[in-house]
């Protein structure tokens, strides 16, 4: 059966206004059968139409429970329906959780060890790992750069045949200080940001998967390829570290618009997979979500968000440009196919008047969430 011939129902929660948006698609026009009840409880929508009915789990309590909901006349004979409930006061401080990060350093298991999530292969033995520390934000030098505007140390003058700068710049870059400054691996220390993690080339075996740098004897393992013990028994997939790599950068940034492109070195890879070369010109319109599709079994946390894969050509040309205000995010070419599947998933889940808008389509980038 074609999704067009099935009722869909899809429901968001709006904590700013304090209320849940409600949309109804249905095969064919509303008539006389067409109801919408909402549950005692205020959790439950149920659609009837025709001799079809739907239930559906709303992202929050709404208040006035046991409530028939009503079909405007301008509504009738339409195949989209639309409410708004109002939200329980009790709702807000019981909401799903949306602001997680995932597997930080807190949540992850110093004891286990780390291994590849699809041949189960140990990378990281147990025991090799002693703490987990989370490395800071991509632009720490430039922040440094920032909150001094007198770096510790700083000298006015310059020593006696050396070139202005010089001196003191060789200062700080041995104290950390400076764009050309970079974290180094460790031995028993494994470092966590939003999308890798990084361990010390000793502390590593059975190397196939992640990124190697020889210069700093290093291994980098993306986070959605590893399995390792947490407190959160959950593991990362690519459209949760996306999203936290989104809403880092909107944090750090401003930007609501990003340019998802490849990996130069992973083009190759994706090209032997048949994955298409594209980029993802992303959009983001909220960065906290929360819904429930009767086409999903789980209220998810989420981004919402306009895209539209690009060739790469298109997506150099907007990064070169004096006015582009689109920030990069490099990801493999194969995780980047794995986005838009799930971009494209995420689409048929809402009501088919709210797919599209001018030459962009919507989706919906799910968050981590622990209890996923």
């Amino acid at each position: 059966m074609s999704a067009s011939n099935v009722a869909l129902l899809y429901a968001e929660l709006l904590a700013n206004i304090r209320q849940i948006s409600l949309a109804a698609s249905l095969p064919t026009p509303c008539d006389a059968s067409t109801q919408a009840a909402l549950s005692a409880d205020g959790k439950t929508i149920q659609l009837k139409h025709g001799s079809s009915s739907l239930h559906l789990t709303l992202p929050a309590r709404a208040s006035l429970g046991a409530t028939l909901l009503p079909i405007q006349d301008q509504q009738k004979g339409r195949k989209s329906l639309s409410w708004r409930l109002p939200l329980d006061a009790t709702s807000l401080s019981t909401s799903h959780p949306v602001d997680s990060t995932p597997w930080s350093a807190t949540d992850l298991d110093a004891s286990s060890d780390v291994a590849c999530r699809q041949c189960r292969a140990v990378v990281v033995p147990p025991g090799a790992v002693k703490s987990w520390k989370d490395l800071p934000s991509e632009n720490w030098a430039e922040m440094m750069e920032f909150w001094h505007c007198h770096k510790p140390d700083h000298k006015h003058g310059e020593g006696p045949g050396e070139e202005p700068g010089k001196a003191e710049d060789k200062t700080l870059a041995a104290r950390g200080y400076g764009a050309s400054s970079a974290i180094s691996a460790q031995e028993g220390v494994g470092f966590v940001d939003l999308t890798t993690l990084l361990f010390a080339e000793s502390d590593c075996q059975n190397v196939t998967l992640g990124f190697f740098n020889f210069r700093a004897a290093a291994v980098t393992l993306l986070k959605w390829q590893a399995a390792c013990a947490s407190a959160s028994g959950a593991v990362p997939d690519i459209p949760q570290c996306l999203a936290a790599t989104l809403v880092s950068t909107i944090s750090r940034s401003g930007a609501a618009k990003s340019l998802i492109t490849p990996i130069p070195e992973t083009i190759r890879a994706g090209q032997e997979h048949g994955v298409a070369q594209d980029a993802i010109h992303i959009w983001v319109l909220n960065s906290s979500i929360v819904y429930s599709s009767s086409g999903s079994p789980r209220i998810k946390p989420a981004i919402k968000l306009l895209y539209r894969p690009i060739n790469l050509d298109e997506a150099d040309t907007m990064l070169e440009a004096v006015t582009c205000d689109a920030q990069e995010i490099d990801l493999p070419a194969q995780a980047i196919g794995e986005v838009v599947r799930h971009l494209e998933e995420s689409n048929a889940l809402l009501p088919p008047a709210e797919r599209l808008f001018k030459d962009w389509r919507v989706g919906l980038l799910t968050r981590w969430d622990f209890q996923a």
